[in-house]
Parts: C-alpha cells; structure tokens; sequence
C-alpha cells in the first residue's frame, strides 16, 4: 500500500464485526461479502440504527454492481476475488478504496478527485470536525441522537457517516444538493423488502439474488456498463459537470457532496466544497422514478414514495403490500421459493427541513404467516380477498375512531355541560386519545388480518368490530380516569359519554352485540 493512502477497505482492518460465534474482530469488506454469505457475521459494532438502512443498500447494490459486470453473475465466495472485483469496478484504482488519500487529484472512499489540483483551489473548507458533523441533517439537530457523540472517532466512524451522507441527504441549502433516488429535496429514502429472518445475511443474501435477477429489466433506463461508483470521477460542482441518470449503471451508488478527508498524525480531518448543481441530473418529471430495487413508486409512475412523520403505519403497509395506490418495489415481491413465513421490513430516515416534529428514523417489521406468503405468491383470488378485507378493516377503524370514539370522548371533555364548545377546542384535547387508539389498532392488525383469511365474512367481520370496540373503549376508560373534571360534574360527564359511547356503537356495527359486554 502506497504511503499516501490510508485505511485501506480492500486489505486493511477497519470495520469492527461480531461474528455469529461471539467474538469480535476488525476486518475490510471483501471478508465482509464472504461473511454475509456464509452468515458468519451478525453485526457491525460501530454502525448507528440511522446509519443501518444506508450501509445495508451500499452493500447490496455494491455486490450486485462487482457480480454483474465483473464475474458474469457468478457470486464469489473467496476474499481474494472479491477483492479483485471490487478494483475492476473502480477502474483499477485501489485510492478508490481507500478513507485517505493525499493526492487529491485521485479518489478516496466516496470522495471525487479533485479536478482543481488542491483543496484550497477547489475552496474547500474544513469546518467538519466529527463524523456526528458529517452525518446527515436530521440526525445532526439533535433530534433523534444527540450531537458530538462520539468523543474520539475511528476511521469506520467517518465511513459509516460518509455512506450515510452520500447516499441518503436530500437538500441541505443553497449550493448543498441531495440525492437522486427521492422525490425532490424533502423527500427520503424507503427502503421495503421481505427476509425469512431478520439477520444481516439473511436479507443480503435474498436481495443480492433479487436485483442480480431483477437487472436486465434497467437497462432500458440505464446503460449495462454506465457510470457505477460516482465518486471515481471528477467533479468541479459546476452546472455543466453533472452526470445524466440515464448514463448511470442501474444499480450506481452516487454521492451527493464534494467531501475530502485528511489523515494528520492523530486523527482524521474533514473538508467539504459547496457545488453549484447536483452530482446526478434529474428531469423535473421523474420525480425520484429512477427505479431504486426498494422503493415504492405510485401507480401512476408519477413519483416515488415519500415516508411522511407518521412513518410506516399500518395505513401505508397495507397500501403498499395489498392496495392498488402503488407499484411493490422488487424487493417487495415474494419469489417462487418464499412459501415460508417472511419478514416484511421498512427502513427510512424522514425529512422536513428544519421541523422536529417532522424528522426521523422509522423502521417497522411485519411478521408475515406460511399461509399469506403462499397467497401473495400466487393466489390471486385469495389475494384480491384478502386486499378488500383489509381495505373494508381500515375503513370500520376510521368509523369506530370518528363516529363511536370522538363524539363520546367530545362528551367526556366538555364535563356535563350543556354549552357549546368549539370543536377546534375538542379536536386538539381528543387528539391524543385518537392517536393513542390508532397506535392500538395498529399494533393488532395485521396478526388479526392474517388470522382471518380463512373465517367466513361474516365471522371475521363479527371479530375485527369487537377488537376496534374493546380498543376504543380501553381509550375512553383511560380518559375517563385521568381527564381533569370538577367533582360535581364528573358523573354526569362519564355517563354522559358512555351513553354516546355504546349508542353510538350500536348504531353503527351490525354483528357485535351477540356478547353481554364488549370487552368479552
């Protein structure tokens, strides 16, 4: 290894693993690839759960990039092949794989060269002082982790941050630009797939095959042999130095920021240039369609999905795996070997500019039975089934939360009076409650959905309106306990909603009332 070139990724010892046998140890990724293969290796000590779905994806899409160009499709099982992959697809550079690299007219690991012959030609500016720094926006304000963690970074710190960066930022400011795989500068990233286990390898594994398949589909979007590590080539920032989509190998891994790390005597430095436009040109109309394996794109092919602060509800689940609103992502697709039970994953990190309340980090695991993954294999007629069933359930939860929930806690709030009360003042005080009887019904629907494949109509219905009644009245009795109400007015106030409560209940379900109570 060449004395200008450090923390070498090919040959070095950089990244901390746990291996299924306990122990730990630092290794570089071609041993990483045959680890995830062999499923040797369960974790990577060092990675950060914002930093899981960013590191995951540059995995996979790396693997699929080396096999598919590289191996005719043949999946290496020696780190000395890996190895050799790897250089091919970086050009024959191994500065590419490097976390350091003095001279910067080469590339360093997710870092362009520099066409300018200097950092202080190209203006860049060191005022990156952590790899917390580095990482990206949502994750630096201090809203889901905290700044200024890590008080003395290794050099895999700073690589974990820099694949977070490159390929998971949106819009950053002026002259600071994000991704191409999002709709716009606010979007995210979603990444949905299915795995038989929840395990590094067992995911990698499955999608490693599934875009090695799922390839040649791209190439009528992407060149074969297009652009596949973006920061092996230069890039000054300027307007007429961006790459086009469409010249993009389809499984390319981009950056999104000119950034240089600097190796001193004891520790590493971070510098960064603003550019004047993004790294990957994007027609205005593709709207993040570029086909990411991961991602869900609306069935009108107008823009891909953009998590909103809620993240992954049962709502969005559900429309994605079984509704007709968007088109299932590859990953999301059950192959023919699938008929045991899986795992439906969801990871994104949620953007919203400079609002708390609309950032973070949303993952969501849904355990899905042998049966249903035999269905959504290939039973259409079940599938169709099973799609309206879960439409109609989401339907009678937004009954039971408005027309049987709302009017009895709107009772409860205004404590037995008889006056009006805005309803703008009842809304924000019912508001919680709602939500807390949404998290309720979330937490049990699909288990209850899977349940019911086989239950006649009227049976599953009959069972689905008394999970929502027993819900939605555990809400109301926790509201009756701990609503502020005057002594005085406090059992007519409970009386009063309870009757609204059961009335309201009555009218509107057909098949509940063959139990004394609702809670049996």
């Amino acid at each position: 290894m060449s004395l200008d070139m450090h923390y070498s990724l090919l040959n070095g010892s950089v990244i901390s693993v746990r291996y299924r046998n306990g122990k730990t140890s630092t290794t570089n990724l071609p041993e990483i690839f045959c680890g995830l293969l062999d499923d040797t290796i369960v974790s990577f000590e060092a990675l950060q759960s914002h930093q899981q779905q960013a590191w995951y994806s540059f995995l996979v899409q790396l693997a699929a990039m080396a096999v598919a160009r590289e191996n005719n499709g043949k999946i290496p099982t020696t780190p000395n092949t890996w190895r050799e992959l790897l250089v091919n697809l970086a050009d024959g550079s191994e500065a590419a794989w490097h976390l350091a690299v003095d001279d910067v007219t080469q590339p360093a690991f997710m870092q362009p060269p520099v066409p300018e012959g200097s950092l202080e030609e190209a203006k860049y500016s060191s005022d990156i002082k952590t790899p917390d720094d580095l990482d990206m926006l949502v994750t630096s304000k201090n809203h889901d982790l905290k700044g200024n963690r890590i008080l003395r970074p290794e050099p895999e710190h700073w690589l974990y941050a820099l694949v977070t960066l490159q390929t998971m930022e949106g819009y950053g400011g002026k002259y600071n630009y994000g991704i191409s795989r999002m709709n716009g500068g606010g979007g995210n990233r979603p990444l949905l797939s299915l795995a038989s286990k929840l395990t590094w390898s067992s995911r990698f594994n499955r999608d490693l095959k599934v875009l090695l398949e799922y390839r040649s589909q791209l190439t009528e979007f992407y060149q074969e042999n297009g652009y596949s590590l973006l920061w092996t080539i230069f890039w000054n920032g300027s307007k007429n130095n961006c790459i086009q989509v469409y010249e993009c190998d389809p499984f390319f891994i981009e950056i999104c920021r000119r950034i240089r790390l600097k190796k001193t005597v004891n520790q590493i430095h971070c510098l960064n240039a603003t550019t004047k436009s993004p790294r990957i040109y994007m027609p205005d109309e593709l709207k993040g369609v570029i086909y990411d394996p991961w991602m869900p794109i609306k069935s009108s092919n107008t823009k891909v999905l953009t998590v909103g602060k809620k993240g992954f509800t049962y709502k969005l689940i559900q429309e994605i795996l079984l509704g007709e609103s968007y088109k299932k992502p590859k990953t999301l697709e059950f192959q023919s070997y699938e008929k045991m039970g899986m795992y439906l994953i969801s990871q994104t990190i949620a953007r919203g500019g400079r609002k708390t309340e609309t950032n973070g980090l949303h993952r969501r695991f849904v355990q899905i039975s042998p049966k249903i993954s035999s269905i959504l294999l290939g039973d259409k007629k079940l599938e169709n089934k099973l799609a309206k069933r879960s439409s109609e359930r989401i339907a009678l939860a937004s009954v039971t939360q408005n027309k049987i929930l709302f009017p009895a806690l709107s009772e409860l709030i205004k404590s037995g009076s008889k006056q009006k009360v805005d309803y703008k003042y009842l809304a924000k005080k019912i508001d919680p409650w709602i939500a807390h009887f949404d998290q309720e019904i979330d937490r049990r629907f699909f288990e209850s959905l899977w349940a019911s494949v086989e239950m006649e109509y009227e049976k599953a219905k009959s069972q689905w309106e008394k999970i929502l009644l027993h819900e939605a009245e555990k809400i109301l009795n926790e509201a009756e306990r701990s609503t502020p109400i005057a002594q005085i007015r406090r059992l007519r106030a409970i009386s009063n909603a309870r009757s609204k409560f059961y009335g309201k209940a009555r009218e509107t379900f057909d098949y509940v009332w063959e139990h004394p109570t609702l809670t049996k």
